[in-house]
């Protein structure tokens, strides 16, 4: 359902774009252009937004679950990244005519979410309560360069309705972090000999697109009110990057998501390979996806420069 959603809004997205091109090469014809003088304006808009994130939430959420049906861990403490918070765009406006413009403008998208919880799975003579201990933190951080057009319809004399579509460049960057330790609180041997530590690194640069209906609503001649919902779609594969397994291992290529094969069974697993997994000890691999297709509803102001 998710992925006919986004499908969905990919398609309308080019459909507003490829109206907006034809709209421009009826009305920025010579004529028109002499005949309009055109606007520069600075946009600044702001609004809560939703962003799928993807698969270092299904992770997270997936070893949340593994924990909870194989331990005594009680399930629902891993924290992943928010995918509800407030967007804040900056942007300049180019208006060619009445009512065609073009537009720059940029983005920025940071989550980060840390957890930190402990269980005990067992209890021995001696050693007393052998005590798991997790840290896992997880953090992605994007920013959003947006080339976009605007077809504006006037309704009353200071309110016009007005459609954009684009595209958009995304630079991000993506981390896990996650340490796990067992020792014990008798008597008997103080630490157990047990202790792993390791970290995700990856990054990746990738086009998206956009598309929006929006009202504006004339202030004065040189400032406006904008209200706009936007869409967006932007899937990120093939993400390369690092797992170093602290403090010796480092592992480059590609970013996989499934399971893996342990003694008690199959648990969730990220992988880094430059080739894809295979064996009986691998089920369900796939290249790992970061998603930041979704949604946003800003108000904002538009001011007049020249």
């Amino acid at each position: 359902m998710i992925i006919y959603v986004f499908k969905k809004k990919r398609v309308i997205t080019l459909g507003l774009l490829f109206i907006s091109l034809i709209l421009f090469t009826r009305i920025a014809s010579p004529k028109g252009i002499e005949s309009f003088k055109p606007k520069l304006s600075i946009n600044i808009k702001w609004g809560p937004r939703y962003i799928n994130i993807g698969d270092i939430n299904k992770h997270l959420e997936a070893f949340d679950n593994y924990l909870s049906e194989m331990t005594s861990y009680e399930g629902g403490k891993i924290k992943g990244l928010n995918n509800y918070n407030i967007t804040f765009e900056g942007g300049l406006r180019l208006d060619v005519s009445s009512k065609f413009a073009i537009g720059v403008g940029i983005e920025e998208i940071s989550e980060k979410n840390e957890s930190r919880f402990k269980f005990t799975p067992i209890s021995i003579p001696i050693y007393g309560s052998m005590v798991n201990f997790h840290t896992i933190k997880s953090e992605v951080s994007v920013v959003n360069l947006k080339l976009g057009t605007y077809y504006t319809i006037p309704l009353l004399r200071r309110i016009n309705l007005i459609l954009n579509g684009g595209i958009d460049y995304y630079i991000s960057k993506a981390s896990l972090y996650k340490y796990h330790k067992i020792y014990a609180t008798g008597f008997g041997i103080p630490e157990w000999p047990y202790e792993k530590e390791e970290e995700y690194d990856i990054s990746a640069g990738r086009f998206g697109f956009h598309g929006g209906i929006g009202f504006e609503y004339r202030i004065l001649d040189d400032l406006s009110i904008v209200l706009e919902f936007q869409g967006r779609y932007a899937r990120m594969k093939n993400l390369k990057g690092t797992k170093w397994d602290i403090p010796w291992e480092l592992e480059e290529g590609i970013l996989y998501i499934g399971e893996k094969k342990w003694s008690d069974g199959y648990s969730p697993e990220l992988i880094i390979s430059p080739l894809r997994p295979m064996g009986d000890e691998f089920r369900n691999i796939r290249k790992a996806v970061l998603d930041f297709s979704g949604y946003s509803l800003r108000l904002g102001i538009s001011l007049k420069l020249f």
